[in-house]
């Protein structure tokens, strides 16, 4: 059995991953703000070890993979999923909304990765696997704070690809299209194809078995959505715009 470490694991795709492999018999260390729902997770699964903190703060997070690596061993995957999103009308930007979400969304993943990559390096082995979106793929309506983050996420998942690679490090990233969750309930348009976080937690779990880079689900959202991605300026944005009601 392996140790996965899941930030972002009190609720949504991340609790569903917890459960998930918790149940199949693997030790999660399992890391959020909310203690009160990590340990109604403890409750339920002994395999599962509750961490409360914030991804933002570097020094706790790194305290936390070190607590965790002496009471269940060496990090063998960590899922890095903590992160926020909070739909943005541009033509009242605030600043510090779009600093917070790059904060928990991109430096929370930093921070994470600061401590396990140095473990993983000094042993020649572990996987990592980074939650980014499909909306880092292209902008799209109500999403200037949040996807630029996940964008972020998978510019630095290429580079520690080529980067931890050679040393034995497996890097995935993972990009879910709708998944209903907290984050997505505050949305007010239709969502196609949405999948419930359980659903999203078999798709991960069947892609980190994978050779694939790219963790993309579900398939029918996502080529749709890749193709998006290689359409002219001018017909993306008539597209998108026309699709949403943005335009």
């Amino acid at each position: 059995m392996a140790h996965y470490l899941i930030t972002g694991a009190s609720s949504g795709i991340g609790a569903a991953l917890a459960s998930h492999l918790a149940q199949l018999g693997h030790e999660v260390s399992g890391v959020a703000r909310r203690n009160d729902r990590l340990r109604v997770l403890a409750a339920k699964y002994p395999q599962f070890h509750p961490y409360s903190a914030d991804v933002t703060d570097a020094a706790s997070i790194a305290a936390i993979v070190e607590t965790a690596t002496a009471h269940a061993g060496p990090i063998d995957v960590a899922i890095l999923n903590a992160g926020i999103y909070q739909p943005q009308d541009s033509s009242q930007l605030d600043p510090a909304v779009y600093a917070h979400h790059m904060d928990v969304n991109y430096m929370g993943v930093v921070n994470t990765l600061a401590p396990v990559i140095r473990s993983m390096v000094a042993r020649k082995a572990g996987h990592i696997a980074i939650t980014s979106s499909v909306a880092g793929w292209r902008g799209l309506p109500k999403s200037a704070a949040y996807g630029p983050t996940k964008a972020a996420l998978i510019s630095l998942a290429e580079s520690l690809y080529f980067d931890l690679t050679p040393k034995g490090i497996k890097i995935q990233v993972i990009c879910p299209g709708f998944v209903d969750s907290e984050a997505t309930a505050v949305n007010d348009f239709d969502m196609p194809h949405l999948i419930s976080a359980d659903q999203a937690a078999n798709y991960i779990l069947d892609g980190l078995k994978s050779s694939d880079f790219s963790i993309e689900f579900p398939k029918a959202f996502t080529r749709r959505m890749g193709l998006l991605r290689w359409l002219p300026d001018r017909l993306y944005f008539w597209l998108v715009g026309r699709q949403t009601g943005a335009l």
